[in-house]
């Protein structure tokens, strides 16, 4: 009895695998054959009883079309392509895709699976089984979110298209012309220009260091008072700071004594002139002279330039000769014209020869000092133009004209220095604002331009509107790049000359979204 029903029951277990294979193998044949939908038929003329019908299993080859080796699907290697059966370009099985192989067409008709109105096969018509989606998809899109989940993508221009787009050359029809005015529908035609790429860099802004000015002593010295603020304008030979400086009044003692020996010795020559006139004294005594004239003069010059070296302005050194007063505080003036924009030296505070007391600057002579990699700064040159950014401005940009290119690297950071000259007047910027600056270059590449406001981000893809008749307008996939002003650049997907929708656009997106609220004002019709 117990060896009875052990075998009774490896029996049932038999029975029950037999039953679940061959229920699996029913089903996986079922999904494949699309399930007729009776609605929705307008525009062809199959007769009824042909939908439904199972696509014959052919292994057709590939001639015909123009798509290469691993453009099928979205996975890159070969072999799981083929495993998947899968034509990326039309959406259908591969060796049922009738646009790649047009020789299979006539076996379609004669097993009656064909759709005269769409001319694609019935089984793989998306408008008379809107509900029609392969066992294909379904890998693809479970391999993308699991690529998506591990990747790490970080972009600063625009999100990439999706490979697998179900909305991509839907039809969108209107009811009547009336119904487009109606919704302010309005269109614009496309034109073509040549690519203009743009290497992307962080950036700085800086003072024009051929219109700075850096105010410093050849002699130690404090600062008693500053007599301006950072942020004001001052003009040449303005003060800007009492200094004191013993080794001044040594300079101005030097330089007295050197004025009195060349005003004596000049004096002495004026006289040896008119004795030798007078055939008084012999021409080498009066060549004596004038040769010691020609020294002091010499040593008074030297004086005078160490005072003019030293900070103390001309008007000053005038004054001392006429008074002979001398002290060890001195006026430090500006030597030109500019904005203070920084008062380096503190109050009291002792400074070393050559230490900088101040800086002015041009406020209106402006750089922008870019850092390139070692590979973008091949591609730049003297006369390109390029638009900054600040951080803090948003989109507002500045444009520049590059006027150097360094010739060497950075050993750490392995970067150039790439230098522009602002040519906006009214630029506002202030130094030591970062940001990012583009360098714009142009290719021997022709592409569309294309109204900002005509593209529409649709949830997987990039598309704009393309009209065909006045109540009918098709969804474009298209990938865009940044252009200057109001346009993007298309550098695939729209031709020159084809008229895309601008006002209007966002109300023919909605069509496009499952979950458009109300029945719309169009209809949509997705294609294959």
């Amino acid at each position: 009895m117990k060896t009875n029903a052990i075998f009774s029951i490896f029996l049932i277990l038999i029975v029950a695998s037999i039953g679940f294979f061959t229920s699996g193998c029913d089903e996986g044949y079922s999904s494949q054959t699309s399930v007729p939908v009776e609605t929705g038929h307008e525009g062809h003329n199959h007769a009824p009883g042909e939908h439904g019908k199972a696509a014959p299993a052919v292994e057709p080859g590939h001639e015909g079309h123009d798509h290469g080796p691993g453009e099928h699907g979205l996975v890159s290697d070969e072999h799981e392509t083929e495993e998947l059966d899968w034509c990326g370009e039309h959406f259908v099985p591969e060796s049922a895709c009738t646009k790649c192989n047009p020789a299979l067409i006539a076996q379609f008709k004669e097993s009656g699976d064909w759709c005269a109105g769409h001319d694609v096969p019935e089984s793989q018509c998306r408008p008379c089984n809107p509900g029609l989606q392969f066992p294909q998809e379904m890998i693809l899109q479970e391999r993308e979110l699991e690529e998506a989940a591990h990747a790490v993508e970080v972009s600063l221009f625009f999100r990439p298209n999706a490979s697998v787009c179900a909305t991509n050359d839907a039809l969108i029809q209107f009811a009547s012309a009336q119904t487009v005015s109606r919704c302010g529908i309005s269109t614009v035609q496309t034109r073509s220009a040549l690519l203009e790429t743009a290497i992307e860099a962080p950036a700085e802004v800086v003072f024009d260091e051929s219109k700075t000015t850096v105010i410093t002593s050849t002699v130690p010295g404090l600062v008693s008072r500053w007599m301006v603020s950072p942020g004001d304008v001052v003009s040449a030979g303005e003060p800007l700071a009492k200094v004191q400086s013993p080794e001044v009044a040594r300079l101005q003692a030097t330089l007295l004594a050197a004025h009195a020996s060349y005003t004596a010795e000049k004096n002495e020559l004026m006289r040896s002139e008119k004795l030798r006139a007078n055939s008084l004294i012999s021409d080498s005594e009066f060549e004596r002279q004038a040769s010691r004239s020609e020294q002091a003069k010499s040593e008074f010059q030297s004086a005078h330039g160490l005072l003019l070296a030293a900070g103390v302005a001309q008007s000053d050194i005038e004054e001392l000769l006429n008074t002979g007063t001398i002290s060890n505080q001195f006026i430090l003036r500006a030597s030109g014209a500019g904005v203070v924009v920084d008062r380096i030296a503190q109050i009291g505070e002792l400074l070393d020869a050559g230490r900088a007391f101040a800086v002015l600057a041009d406020p209106s002579a402006m750089w922008i000092e870019a850092r390139l990699s070692e590979e973008q700064i091949r591609q730049v040159s003297p006369g390109q133009m390029l638009t900054f950014a600040t951080d803090g401005r948003g989109q507002a940009r500045v444009g520049g004209e590059i006027i150097w290119v360094s010739r060497f690297l950075d050993q750490h950071s392995r970067t150039g220095t790439v230098r522009a000259r602002v040519i906006d007047p009214y630029h506002g910027l202030h130094a030591g604002e970062f940001g990012r600056a583009s360098i714009i270059g142009r290719e021997d590449r022709s592409i569309v331009l294309v109204d900002k406001d005509a593209v529409q981000w649709e949830g997987c893809c990039n598309v704009v509107f393309v009209k065909e008749t006045i109540d009918r307008y098709r969804p474009r996939k298209v990938e865009i790049i940044d252009g200057e002003g109001p346009y993007y650049q298309v550098v695939n997907g729209l031709n020159a000359g084809e008229e895309v929708v601008v006002d209007g656009s966002f109300l023919l997106k909605t069509e496009l979204k499952k979950s458009s609220i109300g029945a719309g004002c169009c209809g949509l019709e997705p294609t294959s």
